[in-house]
């Protein structure tokens, strides 16, 4: 049997320009497929790294022939919601000249909305709920069989004589070491490329889920939620492992810059300190940034020095609100003056800050907007990335932001679409505000020149702050004149 892999063409988020990044979700699985059912044939098509369109996906889908094909995101970091109408549209396509293949999605979103999807989606034969890749080996390998059996494979909907099954829950993969490397080497590694200047580019998971549990977090739908709260299951790689895949990377394919996209890098000190005394020994020059939390990120004010020698050299971590109740109500777990804190220990040792912050939240009028912004710009990331507030279902916070839900379209629910209006502000004059921030950011003639002519930065960081800067008006086509870009 013939499984193939499945990227359709999409871009990625307008503040990073020109990203196209390996999707980390299809180099897991594909990795597990061949080592677990060697008997199975894979295949890889990403048309966003090699900058097909529609029509060319087809062809090349037709060339190769598979029996089973797959697509899905471990984490947002591709779109958010967004893809989930990419993969509804390519499907449509392929099964229009090959009706008779068969088409499974799986990941973020998918795997807790996964009735709703599969319900609106005729052209998806077997959806994933939960982690995928145990479910998809087993769907792999019954379907191989002459007479497949699907009724046992935990996880899995699909389509039985016009009716949709659901199978028991599928319980996390406890040791995440257990999974093998990434399947690199099936992919088109020297075509990635990170926000229009970094290349090779690369990006990896190294854990799941997060204690926290912020309430408005979109990453609660990664997870089944007959699950009962996995997404506050952490769980991660070990150090050694964590390494031994960026040397790979390094020795193998001469990455020089990674992001590990973990939604929350740091919550363990124990894990960190592991983590840097093995960087410390193998001594990579490997440059990497990470997403961490505030709080954890003061707590380990003694490793940052530390951790920058061994090439951390971006940082990212979230405000959301600058409300001390609001921050608690949200269970965010930090204050301002931590994040104020982190700020300034990072400029201090030469790592770049991203700072992530929200609008669109019931309460949240024209002041509250233009404080929050006042209070970020005086703290003074190097970089900010303002999000719009997303009420995905499957989120602690679903029911209290579905009434002021007005944009029901997924290709617009990408963090910058204004999708929900709030007691005293319009989706219309949401989006104004939330432009106004961004470019009013970016607009600080010394803040852009503090950045660019840094001698402490490293310049892929730099590369970071250049895409958002150069992207500025294409912000605004997104959340003002309400563009697709992505």
């Amino acid at each position: 049997m013939r499984v193939l892999f499945l990227q359709p063409p999409m871009g990625a988020w307008v503040t990073w320009g020109k990203h196209r990044a390996i999707n980390v979700s299809h180099a897991q699985m594909s990795a597990c497929i061949r080592e677990w059912e060697p008997n199975i044939e894979i295949k890889i098509l990403d048309c966003r790294a090699l900058e097909l369109d529609d029509k060319e996906m087809v062809k090349a889908v037709l060339d190769i022939s598979p029996d089973l094909i797959y697509m899905g995101d471990a984490y947002q970091m591709t779109g958010t919601v967004t893809v989930v109408p990419h993969y509804q549209r390519a499907a449509k396509l392929i099964k229009g000249q090959l009706p008779d293949v068969k088409i499974c999605v799986g990941g973020f979103y998918i795997a807790a909305n996964y009735n709703d999807v599969i319900t609106r989606s005729p052209e998806f034969d077997f959806v994933i709920s939960g982690e995928t890749e145990i479910t998809f080996s087993e769907l792999c390998r019954e379907l191989a069989k002459k007479d497949p059996d699907l009724s046992p494979i935990k996880g899995l909907l699909y389509r039985d004589n016009g009716s949709i099954k659901l199978n028991e829950y599928r319980p996390l993969i406890r040791n995440l070491d257990d999974l093998p490397m990434p399947a690199y080497d099936l992919f088109p590694m020297d075509k990635y490329i990170g926000y229009g200047g970094i290349q090779p580019y690369q990006e990896i998971f190294t854990a799941r889920g997060c204690p926290f549990g912020c309430r408005f977090c979109i990453d609660w739908v990664i997870n089944d939620p007959r699950g009962n709260r996995d997404w506050q299951r952490y769980r991660y790689k070990s150090a050694s492992r964590v390494v031994d895949e960026m040397e790979l990377l390094e020795k193998k394919y001469g990455l020089k810059y990674v992001n590990i996209w973990d939604l929350n890098f740091n919550p363990l000190r124990k894990r960190v300190k592991e983590f840097l005394d093995e960087m410390l020994r193998r001594k990579l020059q490997i440059k990497y940034g990470f997403l961490g939390n505030a709080h954890s990120f003061i707590r380990d004010r003694d490793l940052l020095k530390d951790l920058h020698k061994t090439g951390f050299v971006l940082g990212i971590f979230g405000l959301e609100v600058t409300d001390e109740e609001a921050l608690k109500n949200l269970k965010k777990g930090i204050t301002v003056e931590e994040v104020r804190e982190v700020t300034a220990r990072f400029r201090e040792y030469g790592i770049m800050s991203t700072i992530t912050w929200m609008v669109g939240f019931p309460d949240d009028d024209e002041a509250k907007i233009k404080g929050r912004f006042r209070i970020l710009d005086e703290i003074d990331p190097d970089v900010q990335a303002v999000q719009m507030l997303l009420p995905v279902p499957g989120i602690p916070m679903y029911e209290e932001l579905a009434p002021y839900m007005e944009e029901r379209d997924l290709s617009k629910w990408d963090f910058h679409h204004p999708v929900v209006r709030t007691k005293y502000l319009t989706r219309k004059q949401l989006g104004e505000l939330a432009e106004w921030a961004n470019r009013e950011f970016y607009s600080r003639k010394d803040r852009v020149r503090r950045v660019l002519n840094s001698t402490s930065l490293n310049h892929y960081p730099k590369a970071v702050f250049k895409s958002y800067l150069d992207n500025v008006d294409n912000y605004a086509k997104t959340s003002v004149k309400d563009d697709l870009i992505l």
